[in-house]
């Protein structure tokens, strides 16, 4: 395992410290009150590597200020760090320095800005050469985990989460499957390497699609329901058996009246006509009413399919008020950047035209005012064109990028509309598809009411062959008026009366088939819907063995990585109120999360989490603990100890094997 210890710091007009030289051991005590450097010595070590503070900051204050909190000029200011990587000593040390130009026309030099210069093992060393070095030692973010034990569980939990994964790598899907018995059902279900995550969003697709099949239902239903015709048939049932039999005794009390045997006769003919006009009527009657029962389901179903398509026009104007927010957004943000691009030409072409301008006070020295050689003065002036070339270079390169990347992210947005406009396109062409198929519908369901209303009111109801039996049926009774003997005309109105009744009654009755037809649709209707249901409940069983899956294999990743450390666990999920899981990230300690834990469990967990972590990178580093005096004993580690301890002291104390004062 690589190991990087602190040897040395030397730190110079840093962060209010004026002079500071410290020598480190295995384990360095820095004590002092409030305000005396502590968190100092660690901002100028990260400072000296990284070039940010221990809170991971550029852009912090390092000049020494006055007592009116101003930076005090012309200091240099400078960290110089002795380290020993695997027993070798590397001297690193960054500088920074305030740059003052003399400009023409002006007597004194003006400030303007700041340049940093770097040294290994205190030879000149570029920004690149410097930085490639200190990641070859030890990277950035390598260093803030393994640093600073309170770093890891600041971070956010995803992150967390992706480096404790990459610690103990995934777990093989067939391994969770042949882990519990209980899951042995998916080997079948997720063959030919189908991804679980994949199966499951096939299987809740599929649920949704069922569930809005089988909510469909009971509106179909209810349509059927509705065009049933409630009616006392038992009654009426009993009443035409009444009525037919009054009207059999009429017939016969009308045929008494006509004693003669050709009446008689004739009487004979016309029954057998009237039953074969009777038995004709119903076959017809019943023709009729057939078209009737299938114009109902026609109509029912029509009514189904026009309230399916507004609920989609409904969901999809939704969305196409979404798109076109999206949009709006997207062309906004294309005039900003076009703007901002508009404004980096116009940069572009100021910082072009810049012309170099050798400063005449250049070639005279700035402490004895003697002129230089002519050789020195070119040397001097070519290296400040140089200068000059270079930042210019970067200026246009730099102002180059961001149109660059403005290009780039025009472009983008530009795709994102082309692809939402595609969307909008769609959704218009589709709500006046649905629209137009809604027209179609319901002109289809006006004209299925208008057959359904002529079937209603207009059933003209004959058969062939009718006005030749009519024809008989009316000669027949006018020969036999004429053998008429005696006054039959109140039975014969009577018996009239008694038909008509009849004929109600049997089209009341004929409503019992219409009602049968109904109650059938109905029942398969209820089948349809009992076999969604078990197919629910088959593919929720699916879906359950996906959540045992997935809740076992939390249970075998939690067991990994808690393998992996003493005392520290792990959750990586939580139990929603539903039973379902949500991914998640928290150090437990003793079964308390990391964030309501004392100080001193937390920075004991931290350097617990550090061991894991240095064994992983195979690397230990220097580890800073801040209010160290809050914890009475430390987890052992391999690591270097730099204990950042508030005490009483006002100034500085740094205690190895033994104890100095720092003035």
């Amino acid at each position: 395992m690589q190991s990087i210890l602190i040897k040395k710091l030397i730190i110079k007009n840093f962060k209010g410290v004026k002079a500071l030289e410290v020598d480190f051991g295995n384990i360095t005590n820095i004590l002092g009150g409030n305000a005396t450097g502590k968190t100092t010595i660690f901002d100028s070590f990260c400072w000296l590597l990284f070039g940010k503070d221990s809170k991971d900051r550029k852009d912090f204050e390092i000049k020494t200020l006055d007592s009116n909190g101003q930076a005090i000029h012309g200091l240099e200011h400078s960290v110089t760090g002795i380290l020993e990587v695997n027993g070798e000593e590397i001297e690193l040390q960054r500088i920074l320095m305030e740059k003052w130009t003399k400009k023409k026309g002006l007597a004194d030099k003006v400030f303007s800005g700041h340049e940093t210069t770097y040294y290994i093992n205190q030879v000149p060393a570029k920004q690149k050469e410097y930085n490639e070095k200190v990641d070859y030692i030890l990277p950035d973010t390598t260093f803030k985990l393994i640093s600073n034990p309170l770093y890891f569980n600041s971070i956010e939990w995803k992150k967390q989460r992706e480096i404790l994964l990459e610690i103990i790598g995934d777990i093989e899907q067939s391994n969770v499957i042949n882990y519990k018995k209980e899951l042995k059902p998916l080997e079948q279900l997720l063959s030919n390497n189908t991804q679980l995550e994949d199966f499951r969003k096939k299987v809740k697709a599929q649920i949704s699609k069922y569930n809005k099949d089988k909510e469909s239902i009971p509106f179909r239903i209810d349509e059927c329901n509705n065009s049933i015709v409630e009616d006392d048939f038992k009654i009426l049932e009993s009443r035409r058996t009444t009525i037919q039999g009054g009207i059999n005794a009429l017939a016969k009390q009308i045929a008494a009246g006509d004693n003669s045997t050709e009446r008689m006769k004739l009487e004979k003919e016309l029954a057998d006509l009237k039953l074969e006009y009777s038995t004709k009527f119903t076959k017809a009657k019943e023709n009729v009413n057939e078209p009737l029962d299938e114009l109902n389901i026609k109509i029912s179903d029509k009514k189904y399919e026009i309230s399916d398509l507004e609920h989609k026009i409904q969901i999809l104007n939704r969305d196409k008020v979404d798109v076109e927010e999206a949009i709006k957004n997207a062309d906004s943000a294309i005039i900003k950047h076009k703007e901002k691009q508009q404004s980096l030409r116009e940069e572009w072409k100021q910082e072009f035209s810049t012309i170099f301008e050798f400063d005449e006070d250049e070639k005279f020295c700035p402490t004895c005012h003697r002129e230089y050689e002519s050789e020195q003065i070119e040397d001097i002036k070519d290296n400040a064109e140089r200068y000059f070339d270079e930042i210019k270079t970067k200026k246009l390169n730099s102002i180059n990028k961001q149109g660059k990347e403005l290009g780039e992210k025009i472009k983008e947005l530009e795709a994102l509309t082309e692809d939402n406009n595609l969307k909008i396109a769609n959704y218009t062409e589709k709500l006046d598809e649905y629209s137009l198929n809604i027209t179609q519908l319901k002109t289809e369901l006006e004209q299925l009411e208008i057959q359904k209303q002529s079937l209603n009111t207009d059933k003209t109801i004959t058969f062939e062959g009718e006005q030749e039996l009519v024809q008989a049926i009316n000669e027949l009774k006018s020969r036999i008026e004429e053998f008429k003997l005696t006054d039959t005309t109140e039975l014969t109105n009577r018996k009239l009366n008694l038909e008509k009744e009849l004929e109600n009654i049997n089209k009341r009755l004929g409503q019992i088939e219409i009602n049968e037809t109904l109650r059938n649709r109905i029942q398969e209707l209820q089948e349809e819907e009992r076999n969604i249901a078990n197919e629910i409940a088959k593919l929720e069983g699916y879906d359950f063995l996906c959540e045992e899956f997935i809740r076992t294999k939390v249970e075998l990743l939690e067991e990994r990585i808690n393998s992996k450390f003493k005392t520290v666990r792990f959750k990586l999920f939580e139990q929603q109120i539903n039973g379902g899981l949500n991914e998640c990230c928290e150090a437990l300690i003793d079964g308390v999360p990391f964030s309501n834990a004392n100080t001193a469990s937390q920075i004991n967990a931290g350097i617990e989490i550090i061991n894991t972590l240095s064994e992983f990178y195979g690397v230990t580093a220097p580890i800073f603990i801040d209010n160290r005096e809050s914890v009475n004993e430390i987890v052992p580690t391999e690591s270097q100890l730099i204990n950042l301890i508030v005490s009483k002291d006002k100034k500085l104390k740094i205690e190895n094997e033994k104890e100095q004062e720092v003035a």
